[in-house]
């Protein structure tokens, strides 16, 4: 996502103000010490403060302009990319004043920067709980709803931030974000002719939200779309190790063909030829953020697994053909991306016994054997990333990592959370492929939630920019993410996403 971790130039004015409140209150009281017969001294004259109050109104304007200081020099930090002074900072601000809202609001960004999600949020939490409109705390409080899935209640925040200030067009952005994961088309579509009018022609967002308001605008006014029929269904699943393409079987409007899920992107995909033969109406056209040419959209009636139907999902028309390789030489017939994923309440991929269930409602806890963790979706609109939390070797050293990249390995993680994890800098000499930085390992046990496993084949990325999809994350996001838990391990999991809540079930 494409996120500011700076605070809001309210919350800039506001530390501002608070700098300069050492020097009004200094002059205010050096005119008054002044004046004939109002010495302080004589508290029984009842004019003027006394000597105590005094010192104690100096020491309380020294101590919130030395608080306004540090929040700044920390907005300063997380501008420049150097999150751990920010961090710093934002501790020291609480230290002196711990009810301060801009500095619980920027210790939240700072956190969320240094990939500790639970942290970020919690700092969120407690900035919103002290002010409940401080700008930072409500779009970052905002950001890590939606990265849990939680869109509705995401958008609650921002609209309250509206009813002061409705020409604001930070909480509109946000907003449209949700609404276009959940498929709004109807407010997506108000929101985009909000933010039109307030945003510049040189806005780098602009293309993107132009995108959004071109594919969302054909459905205003169709109706409820990606809606759920059935209470579960199931069918058949198939893994490519060497693309990285889970895929099942899959009825669409009425035809029988794989379907692929591929959560890193967010619209759906019809193949050409089968949008043909089931003749369905193009409702206009769309061309993709960095594509060439503008391409068909329409609306699938349904997508049916077992007993469950996906119903009017809305997709692009694209020919797919060039996926047939990696679903084994048949074309397919659908992509299904997050906005139809996010709709279902759990999508179970049981790797080992190849069946896919789906079913509307998410479980109220784990099942039998199963793992409840965090699932964190990192956004950067084009694309998503699905992040957990991972342990190795008895650490208590907790990082988040890429759930299902295709290196070959079990694990592969940056250098830096390896020697966190306990390991010595000579554990990582003589990589074995030192032009990609990779250093083959084994890693001894590895940690989900409070549970620990066998050991695995591990990479270890040594390079002081891991790779290309970490450096992604971090240019796009601005979230670190410490390494990947690769599909060669991950195919031995049974793995059930529960998208809207936030949670993913692991039975290793």
């Amino acid at each position: 996502m494409l996120r500011s971790t700076v605070l809001s130039p309210a919350t800039s004015l506001r530390s501002h103000r608070l700098a300069t409140l050492g020097l009004a209150l200094g002059l205010a009281l050096a005119s008054g010490c002044g004046k004939k017969g109002k010495g302080t001294d004589n508290p029984d004259e009842g004019e003027g403060a006394t000597t105590a109050e005094v010192e104690a109104q100096i020491a309380k304007a020294k101590q919130e302009a030395k608080v306004s200081q540090l929040i700044q020099l920390a907005n300063k930090d997380l501008a420049n990319g150097r999150y751990i002074s920010a961090q710093k900072r934002a501790d020291e601000a609480l230290d002196e004043n711990p009810e301060n809202a801009d500095a619980f609001a920027v210790l939240g960004a700072a956190r969320w920067r240094a990939g500790d999600f639970e942290g970020s949020t919690d700092a969120y939490r407690q900035a919103l709980e002290l002010d409940a409109k401080n700008f930072g705390a409500v779009l970052g409080m905002a950001n890590n709803l939606q990265a849990m899935g939680k869109h509705r209640e995401a958008t609650a925040g921002p609209e309250a931030l509206l009813k002061d200030d409705p020409e604001q067009i930070d909480p509109r952005l946000s907003m449209l974000w949700s609404y276009y994961a959940v498929c709004d088309a109807d407010n997506s579509v108000k929101t985009v002719d909000e933010i039109f009018p307030r945003m510049g022609k040189n806005d780098p967002l602009l293309p993107l939200v132009q995108a959004y308001a071109a594919f969302m605008r054909p459905f205003e006014g169709k109706g409820p779309l990606c809606t759920v029929e059935g209470s579960k269904g199931s069918s058949s699943l198939e893994l490519n190790l060497t693309y990285g393409l889970k895929y099942s079987g899959a009825v669409i409007g009425g035809e029988y063909a794989p379907a692929i899920f591929l959560e890193t992107r967010e619209e759906a995909v019809i193949d050409s030829t089968l949008a043909a033969t089931l003749k369905l109406k193009e409702m206009g056209k769309y061309k993709p953020p960095g594509a060439e040419a503008e391409v068909p959209i329409v609306l699938i009636p349904e997508v049916k697994i077992g007993d469950l139907a996906i119903k009017n999902v809305p997709a692009t028309v694209q020919p797919l053909e060039a996926y047939g390789e990696a679903v084994g030489g048949e074309t397919p017939g659908v992509i299904l991306g997050r906005q139809a994923m996010q709709a279902v309440g759990t999508i179970t991929f049981d790797f080992p016994g190849h069946t896919l269930e789906v079913a509307k409602d998410a479980p109220a806890s784990a099942g039998d054997g199963e793992i409840e963790l965090p699932l964190v979706m990192l956004s950067m609109h084009l694309a998503h990333a699905p992040v957990i939390p991972v342990g190795i070797e008895g650490s208590e050293h907790r990082f988040y990592a890429y759930l299902g990249f295709t290196y070959g390995s079990g694990l592969a993680l940056t250098k830096k959370h390896y020697l966190k994890s306990g390991h010595l800098p000579r554990d990582v000499e003589d990589p074995d492929d030192p032009e990609a930085g990779l250093k083959m390992v084994y890693i001894e046990g590895y940690s989900l939630g409070d549970q620990s496993f066998p050991g695995t084949s591990g990479l270890v990325l040594v390079n002081d920019s891991p790779d290309p999809t970490l450096d992604m994350f971090v240019r796009n996001v601005g979230f670190e993410v410490g390494g990947h838990v690769n599909l060669n391990l991950m195919r031995t999991w049974r793995v059930t996403f529960a998208m809207g809540e936030g949670r993913v079930y692991v039975k290793p």
